[in-house]
């Protein structure tokens, strides 16, 4: 049974090249590379949970679309020391420029990648599957 439903959304500009954000997230949460990733909270839907994950994680609030990139996985993972069945759900943020990014807590460092440097940045076999099915979109 799914106990947390998430979002994972990859930012994108194709102004003035196309670009992708990537996020390093604390070494106290894995140290790893991601798109912006997050819990759908209190009855959210999909969307307004992409669109309070990506503020809360980079301050951007202006998106100019949302693409629902079809993909959705499920995974187990410990989350406040329950061993729990996940779902995610991929999207992606289109915005119109590439822009600074006020990182959260969560995360220490940001890039806008080209998508090779995404591919060789991202390691989770489901990010790699969300990215290829936004180059199909775009």
């Amino acid at each position: 049974m799914i106990k947390r439903t998430n979002i994972q959304a990859f930012i994108f500009s194709k102004n003035p090249s196309f670009k992708i954000l990537i996020l390093k997230r604390i070494p106290e949460r894995s140290g790893y590379w991601q798109p912006v990733c997050g819990g759908v909270e209190n009855k959210e839907s999909l969307i307004e949970t992409v669109i309070r994950e990506v503020f809360e994680e980079t301050g951007i609030s202006n998106i100019k679309s949302i693409l629902d990139l079809d993909y959705t996985f499920t995974y187990r993972e410990v989350k406040e020391g329950e061993l729990m069945e996940m779902q995610d759900y991929c999207f992606a943020v289109e915005i119109n420029n590439v822009t600074n990014i006020k990182l959260s807590n969560e995360h220490e460092e940001y890039k806008w990648c080209s998508y090779d440097q995404a591919k060789e940045i991202l390691k989770w076999e489901h990010n790699l599957i969300a990215l290829e099915k936004l180059m199909c979109r775009i």
